[in-house]
């Protein structure tokens, strides 16, 4: 239960700011490391953010990096706001504990029984303790493209639900662990139904407002969000705007904004008396499996015990960590999707225990001959469904992990490369007796993860690529025009030095391939669209991704 008559945690953040002048010698050696790996990722990384460091409940560091806005030039400051992804999933955690501790649900409670309209087949053996700990067997809706690929539009909650309540379940009910957005968005629900408030006017009532967390909230993008930070993406090296997702679509799982202060004051909150009772706290922060409790993962690193969780959304990423033994608590939020705002925590905790971390920095590439990158080439087992394909193509060496971006890796010594959107980021390829290259050691975050070369039909299916056609420039010029998928979501497709290139709304601009005259591909995902041609008229097309077929009209 929160406790009105508890101090307010944000009050006693300012003092403890007010501190940091004043903080011992070690400390303030330890502030200005921060302060200079910070500054490199900012130079080297395109780091920009905000970040709060704390030792024993005292801030060692809390700065702004980079920029809120780069377009009218504002500085991030420790009062940004900045989305912050599935962090928001531990409020819906605490807020389902709390209205458990009022008598008003159990986490045994099947969801049909706050749900009443969610289908039985899942919902009668589905419980809430299975949403939590996602370990319910739903579908995660994040991962359906077709979805996502429009997710810049508001969508009723009831619609969202839709696309996922009557998939059967991956797995029985609590026998296997499978990170599920679709679970949380049920949370919320069940929130609004048990309490009688919205989720929004539930977090604002229940949590933000009784702990003085005035830097927080449910995200809204059409509302004039003072300190708001711009959210920006990385795209062939530069900084550019980030698609702006609908807040709809996160919901529950994902909508809510804050700031480094904020959140080290829920912390703090949250590890006392003022948030949770002691039992409610036991069951959040108990592992269920993959070492995830309720909205919070456990597990120890470089031999310190930790309990964090990290966000990312369209724009964002973020990092809320506490090392329980060591009074150490971590916040990173960034407003550039490019960057890994868990490295940059890692490596900040590296530096507060004196171990080792990698350092931001630009390397020069050594010359290497582009046939030597056929060793390469092959599928990499990285976990269950999932992969990452190196390939060659032409005088390059790429790697793409299921459903991410391509990137480009450049040779470093012979079998290493390092990555080109992060330096530090090195693939290492291992060869066996014959000289056959049978895995890759992955280094990231300052850890080594082996994968292991998989032959087969999956490699096989995974490495086969569309071949490009070449097709009269004109051809790809009768494309050109905007072509409606929903009312408010379109495809605009645009013909520049005989290529085409095709835009979502609200979305980065992408080339599209030729595999015939009528038929194009795309290379950055899975999807292939045909247009529908008639006495040399372009009527409209069809988007297929996803194993769905999206029409779409050509609306001009």
């Amino acid at each position: 239960m929160i406790k009105q008559s508890q101090p307010p945690v944000a009050a006693s953040l300012l003092a403890s700011l007010l501190l940091i002048a004043a903080l011992p010698a070690a400390a303030a050696d330890k502030a200005a490391d921060l302060d200079a790996y910070l500054g490199a990722a900012q130079d080297v990384r395109q780091f920009q953010g905000a970040v709060l460091v704390a030792k024993d409940g005292v801030p060692v560091l809390a700065k702004g990096y980079g920029l809120a806005s780069v377009e009218l030039a504002v500085p991030n400051t420790p009062q940004t706001k900045f989305l912050i992804g599935s962090i928001t999933k531990q409020f819906t955690a605490t807020a389902i504990l709390q209205l458990q501790e009022q008598g008003k649900l159990s986490v045994d409670d099947p969801i049909t029984k706050h749900l009443p309209w969610y289908p039985s087949a899942p919902g009668d053996v589905v419980t809430i303790h299975h949403l939590l700990s996602h370990t319910s067997g739903l579908g995660n809706y994040t991962e359906d493209a077709a979805l996502m690929a429009r997710r810049s539009v508001e969508m009723p909650i009831e619609d969202l639900v839709a696309t996922f309540r009557d998939r059967p379940l991956l797995f029985a009910p609590g026998t296997q662990w499978r990170y599920s957005n679709s679970g949380y968005v049920l949370l919320g629900l069940i929130i609004e139904a048990a309490s009688g408030l919205s989720y929004e006017d539930y977090l604002e009532q229940r949590i933000f407002a009784p702990l003085k967390l005035t830097g927080s909230g449910y995200a809204h993008n059409e509302t004039i969000l003072p300190q708001r930070a711009c959210g920006y993406a990385v795209a062939d090296g530069a900084l550019v705007n980030a698609a702006r997702i609908a807040m709809s679509l996160p919901y529950s799982a994902g909508a809510v904004y804050s700031t480094v202060g904020d959140l080290f004051a829920w912390v703090q909150a949250l590890h006392g008396d003022a948030v949770l009772t002691a039992g409610s706290k036991r069951q959040m922060f108990t592992p269920v499996l993959q070492d995830y409790g309720y909205g919070w993962m456990m597990l120890e690193r470089a031999g310190h015990r930790l309990i964090f969780h990290n966000g990312g959304i369209d724009g964002f990423t973020s990092h809320l960590a506490r090392y329980p033994d060591d009074g150490l608590t971590i916040v990173v939020l960034c407003n550039n999707e490019a960057v890994d705002a868990s490295g940059v925590g890692f490596a900040l905790a590296a530096i507060m225990f004196d171990q080792p971390y990698d350092r931001p920095m630009r390397k020069t590439p050594i010359a290497a001959d582009p046939a030597s990158f056929d060793d390469y080439a092959g599928v990499y087992r990285l976990g269950e469904s999932q992969y990452r394909v190196i390939r060659r193509e032409g005088d390059a060496l790429t790697s793409q992990r299921t459903g991410g971006p391509v990137f480009n890796l450049l040779p470093e010594a012979p079998d290493r490369f390092f990555f080109t959107h992060d330096h530090a980021i090195t693939v290492t390829f291992v060869r066996d007796g014959q000289g056959a290259v049978v895995a890759q050691i992955m280094h990231q975050q300052g850890e080594d993860t082996r994968h292991d070369k998989i032959a087969g039909a999956v490699a096989d299916s995974l490495m086969a690529l569309q071949e490009v056609s070449e097709i009269d420039p004109a051809i790809s010029e009768r494309y050109v025009g905007e072509y409606e998928l929903e009312p408010g979501f379109t495809l605009i497709f645009r013909a520049r030095d005989g290529r085409l290139y095709t835009q979502a709304t609200g979305q980065p601009e992408f080339e599209v391939f030729a595999a015939s005259e009528t038929e194009f591909f795309l290379k950055v995902v899975d999807a292939r669209i045909t247009f529908d041609v008639e006495g040399g008229v372009v009527r409209g097309l069809t988007l297929r991704q996803n194993g769905r077929d999206l029409p779409a009209p050509k609306i001009r």
